[in-house]
C-alpha cells in the first residue's frame, strides 16, 4: 500500500526537474524507470515541486492512458477536458472531478481574476472535423499567450503498462514543436514507446530524468521512509528497517510491505518472497482475508482495468452499494485504491496482474460479460432517450467483446454499437483507431469490412479529404455489390451523394440519391427513405428547387411524425420555415419556427431553442416588428451564453447592433457590434469581422465621423477581398466613394 503524500530520495531528479521548469523554453521530460520503480510516485512529487514553487505559477493536468489510446485520441480528451472545465458553472467548483479541478487550477495561473472563463471557451473547443494535432498545438499556443512569464503548463502522460504502438512518432512532432512555458511530462517503462524508438533521440528539448533509469532507493532513502512510516504504521523503526532490507530499495515492494505491516500488525506477516510478485501475493492475500466482497470489488476493478465510476463497478462485481462504500472506505483498501478522471481503479498494474493471475478464464469471462452488459444498456438508453452517448461505454465495450467473445464480436460491436456513439460524440480518432483495428481483424471482403470502410469514407469526408473518402467508399460499395448486400450498396450510394455534394458536383450527388432511396424503396425501410428524403435537400435547395426541397421536407416530416422522431421533427419544422422565409412567405414561417420551438421546449433541447430564437428574430425583423425581433434576440443570447456558444453569441450581438442601429440608438448599437467584433476576432471569423467593420462604418458615418467611417470601411473592404466575397467588396468601395473629399 503506497502513501503518497511521503516521499523520499531522488533528489538528483528533482533537482533536474526544478531546472528544467525555470527555462521558459517548451520541453519535454521523460521519466524511464522498470514496473514498480516508483515512476508515478515521483511524477507526482514533481508536479507537487511545481505548484509549491515560490517564483513560478505552475499549474499541472495529468492524463492516464492505455496500451489502446492512440496519442491523438489522447490529444482530443486533453482539448475536451479544457474546454469542459472552461464551461464549469460559476460556484459548483467545489463538486467538480480531479481532473476538472486541476485545469480550473491551471487556468488560474493566467487568467486574471475575475475575467469569466467562457472568454476561453470558444477557443478550446474542438472541431472533430479538423486535424486533432494541429488544433491541440493550437490551444498549446494560446495557453503559452496567455500565461505571465512566470507561468508554466505541465501536462502528465502516465500510461498504464504500456504507449499504443508507435505513439512516439506522433508525440515526437507534438513535442518539437512545444511553444514557450508548456511542459510535458512522459512516464515510460525502459521499453516503452517513447525510450525504445529513435524519434525522441534526437530531440534537443527533451530531457531524461534520470539519464538511464530510475534505480532502487539508497539505504538512507529507505531509512527516511521507515522513519517517516513507522508512527502510522505502528512499529518501531529498528523492527521495521529489518523487516524492509530483504526487499533491497524496491520502491513498490517496501511501500506494500509497510502497508501489509501497518494491516496486520505485525511484522512476522509478511511474505517470505522477496520479489515484487511476492509483495503482490502479499496484498492480495490482505484483500482476500477482508472478505469475499473485497476480493469481488477487486477482481472487477482488475477486469474492468481503466478507472470507472461507482456504478459500473457495482454492477460488474455484483457489490451492492452500501458494501462498496464500506470498502472503498477501509483504511488498507482505500491504499490500494487511486482516484482519476474517470472513478477509481487499482493504484498499480502489478496488482492488477497478479489479481488476475489468480483468476480462472471462466471467472474472467463473467465478469467482461458483466461489463459489456452495462456499458451496452448505457448505448441503448442514449439512443432511446435521445440524450449524448456514455463515452466511456462506447471507447470500453468493444475491448471488453474482444476478450470475451472475440474478434468477430470486436468487430461487430464496433460497426454496429460503438461508431455512431463515437461519432456524435466527436471522437472521431478513436473511431479511426478502433477501425484499423477492425480492418484487420475481420474476414477479407466482408459485410463488417465494408462497413468499417464505409464508416471511415464519412470520417475522411468530415475532415476534407474528399479524394480519400470516395476511394474508401467505392471499395466499399465494390465490396457489397460482390456480395449482393442491398442495405450496404444503399449506404454507400447515400455516402457518395454527400461527397458529390460536397464537390458542388449536383447532377452526380442527384444520381447517387436516387439509386438508394430506389434501394430503401425496394427494402420497405422507412427510416432509410427518411433519411434520403433529407439528404437531398440541400441538392435541390442549391440548384433553386424550392419547392421539390419543400416536397422533400413534407415528406419528411411525415416519415418522422410516423416514427415519432422527435428532434427529426425539429429539423423538419425549421427547414421548411427556411423554404417559406426565401419565398417571402413570412406567416408560415413563422407557424414552422413555432411548432418547431414547441417539440424543442418539450425534449430539452436547449440549443435547438436558440436557434429557433434567432429565426424568429430575423423574421420579426424583416417585417419590420423591432421589438419582438430584440425579444427573440435576447433569448437567443441568453441560451447561447449558458452553452458557451461564442460564435452564436457573436451573431446575436449583431443581429442586436442592427436593431438598434435601425431605432437610431446608436450609442447601443455600436456596443453590441463592438462586442460581436471581438469574439469574432478571438475565434478568427473573419466574414463576421469584416461584417462588424462595416456596422461599424455606417454608424460613425450617421454620427458624421467620416474619418472613422473610412477606416472602418477599409478594413471591412481589406477582408472582403481576403477572403473572396467580391460582391461585399465592391459595396464597400460605393460606401467609400461617396464619402471621399467631404
Amino acid at each position: 500500500m503506497a502513501n503518497n503524500e511521503i516521499f523520499v530520495g531522488r533528489k538528483d531528479e528533482l533537482n533536474e526537474f526544478t531546472k528544467a521548469i525555470e527555462n521558459p523554453q517548451g520541453q519535454a521530460i521523460i521519466v524511464v524507470g522498470n514496473r514498480g520503480m516508483g515512476k508515478t510516485w515521483l511524477v507526482n512529487r514533481m508536479a507537487k515541486l511545481a505548484s509549491d514553487h515560490p517564483t513560478l505559477k505552475c499549474g499541472f493536468v495529468r492524463y492516464e492512458v492505455t496500451p489502446t489510446d492512440s496519442p491523438d485520441s489522447t490529444m482530443s480528451l486533453m482539448i475536451d477536458s479544457a474546454f469542459e472545465a472552461a464551461s464549469t458553472e460559476p460556484g459548483s467548483i467545489d463538486n467538480v472531478p480531479e481532473r476538472k479541478r486541476q485545469w480550473l487550477a491551471l487556468f488560474k495561473t493566467f487568467v486574471p481574476r475575475g475575467e469569466q472563463l467562457i472568454e476561453l471557451m470558444a477557443s478550446l473547443r474542438r472541431d472533430p472535423a479538423k486535424d486533432t494535432r494541429q488544433q491541440f498545438l493550437e490551444r498549446l499556443e494560446l495557453i503559452s499567450k496567455r500565461m505571465p512569464e512566470n507561468g508554466r503548463a505541465i501536462f502528465i502522460v502516465d500510461p498504464e503498462k504500456y504507449m499504443a504502438k508507435d505513439s512516439d512518432q506522433t508525440w515526437a512532432i507534438v513535442v518539437k514543436s512545444l511553444p514557450e512555458k508548456i511542459k510535458f511530462i512522459f512516464a515510460q517503462r525502459t521499453e516503452d514507446e517513447l525510450v525504445k524508438g529513435r524519434a525522441f533521440k534526437g530531440l534537443e528539448n527533451v530531457i531524461w530524468i534520470p539519464k538511464a533509469k530510475l534505480d532502487v532507493l539508497a539505504i538512507e532513502e529507505v531509512d527516511d521512509l521507515v522513519r517517516l512510516r513507522a508512527k502510522e504504521v505502528g512499529q518501531e523503526e529498528l523492527a521495521l528497517r529489518g523487516a524492509v532490507k530483504r526487499y533491497r530499495g524496491h520502491p513498490y515492494a517496501i511501500q506494500a510491505a509497510l502497508g501489509i505491516i501497518e494491516k496486520t500488525k505485525t511484522i512476522e506477516g509478511l511474505p517470505q518472497d522477496p520479489t515484487e510478485e511476492g509483495v503482490a501475493e502479499g496484498q492480495w492475500e490482505q484483500v482476500c482475508d477482508i472478505g469475499e466482497d473485497a476480493m469481488k470489488l477487486f477482481e472487477a476493478y482488475a477486469v474492468l482495468e481503466v478507472a470507472v465510476p461507482d456504478d459500473v463497478v457495482e454492477y460488474v462485481s455484483e457489490v451492492g452499494t452500501t458494501t462498496r462504500k464500506r470498502l472503498q472506505g477501509d483504511k488498507y483498501l482505500r491504499g490500494l485504491l487511486r482516484e482519476e478522471a474517470g472513478g477509481k481503479r487499482i493504484y498499480h498494474s502489478i496488482l492488477v496482474d497478479y489479481a488476475l493471475g489468480q483468476m480462472s478464464e471462466e471467472e474472467k469471462n463473467k465478469y467482461h460479460k458483466r461489463a459489456m452488459k452495462i456499458y451496452r444498456g448505457k448505448l441503448k438508453k442514449a439512443e432511446k432517450e435521445q440524450i449524448k452517448p456514455d463515452e466511456l461505454a462506447a471507447v470500453r465495450l468493444p475491448e471488453h467483446i474482444l476478450v470475451a467473445e472475440g474478434k468477430g464480436a470486436f468487430v461487430d460491436a464496433f460497426v454496429n454499437e460503438c461508431f455512431e456513439p463515437l461519432r456524435n460524440l466527436g471522437l472521431l480518432d478513436e473511431a479511426i483507431s478502433f477501425s484499423e483495428r477492425a480492418l484487420g481483424a475481420a474476414k477479407k471482403d466482408s459485410k463488417e469490412v465494408a462497413m468499417v470502410l464505409g464508416n471511415l469514407g464519412l470520417i475522411c469526408q468530415k475532415r476534407g479529404e474528399l479524394d480519400k473518402a470516395e476511394k474508401m467508399l467505392k471499395k466499399a460499395m465494390e465490396i457489397n455489390e460482390k456480395l449482393g448486400w442491398l442495405e450496404g450498396m444503399a449506404s454507400q450510394y447515400g455516402n457518395l451523394r454527400m461527397i458529390y455534394l460536397t464537390r458542388g458536383d449536383l447532377d452526380k450527388a442527384v444520381e447517387m440519391h436516387k439509386k438508394s432511396l430506389e434501394i430503401e424503396k425496394k427494402l420497405g425501410r422507412i427510416e432509410g427513405m427518411a433519411n434520403q428524403y433529407g439528404n437531398v435537400v440541400p441538392i435541390y435547395r442549391t440548384m433553386g428547387g424550392l419547392g421539390k426541397a419543400e416536397e422533400m421536407y413534407k415528406k419528411l416530416l411525415e416519415i418522422d411524425k410516423k416514427l415519432g422522431r422527435l428532434e427529426g421533427m425539429v429539423s423538419d419544422y425549421g427547414n421548411l420555415g427556411l423554404i417559406y422565409q426565401m419565398r417571402g412567405e413570412s406567416g408560415k414561417t413563422v407557424e414552422m419556427h413555432k411548432k418547431a420551438m414547441e417539440i424543442s421546449e418539450k425534449i430539452g433541447r436547449i440549443e435547438g431553442m436558440a436557434n429557433q430564437y434567432g429565426n424568429l428574430g430575423l423574421i420579426y425583423q424583416t417585417r419590420g416588428e423591432l421589438d419582438k425581433a430584440e425579444e427573440m434576440y435576447k433569448k437567443a443570447m441568453e441560451i447561447e451564453k449558458r452553452l458557451g456558444l461564442l460564435e452564436g453569441m457573436a451573431n446575436q450581438y449583431d443581429n442586436l447592433g442592427l436593431i438598434y442601429q435601425m431605432r437610431g440608438e446608436l450609442d447601443k448599437a455600436e456596443e453590441m457590434h463592438k462586442k460581436s467584433l471581438e469574439i469574432s476576432e478571438k475565434l478568427g471569423l473573419r466574414e463576421v469581422m469584416a461584417d462588424q467593420y462595416g456596422n461599424l462604418g455606417g454608424i460613425y458615418k450617421q454620427r458624421g465621423d467620416l474619418g472613422r467611417a473610412r477606416e472602418y470601411w477599409e478594413k471591412a473592404l481589406d477582408l472582403y477581398k481576403k477572403i473572396g466575397l467580391p460582391n461585399e467588396a465592391k459595396m464597400v468601395e460605393g460606401w467609400i466613394e461617396k464619402i471621399k473629399g467631404k
